[in-house]
């Protein structure tokens, strides 16, 4: 059996040059990690918040049940452990 294609290749991990390759590549991770958070949550009951920045300099946010309530959470728990060690 020949083989037709090469198949699926390692990207090497360092910072695009292309402006437009950048955003496309952040795009379709964005778009992948949101759905693999989604999927925790459904499958574990995790509660996640997410906030990511663009290049661009837009703001993302995925949060369940709520960005706000996870937030909160994870700060009052901080600031109680931060408090037991003084």
């Amino acid at each position: 059996m020949v083989k037709k294609s090469l198949g699926r290749q390692k990207v090497e991990m360092m910072k695009m040059g292309k402006d437009s390759n950048l955003q496309v590549t952040f795009s379709k991770r964005r778009t992948g990690l949101f759905k693999k958070a989604s999927e925790l949550c459904t499958l574990c009951g995790a509660e996640i918040a997410i906030v990511v920045f663009s290049p661009g300099k837009k703001v993302f946010y995925l949060g369940h049940p709520e960005l706000g309530k996870v937030i909160n959470r994870y700060l009052s728990r901080s600031l109680i452990g931060t408090l037991q060690l003084i």
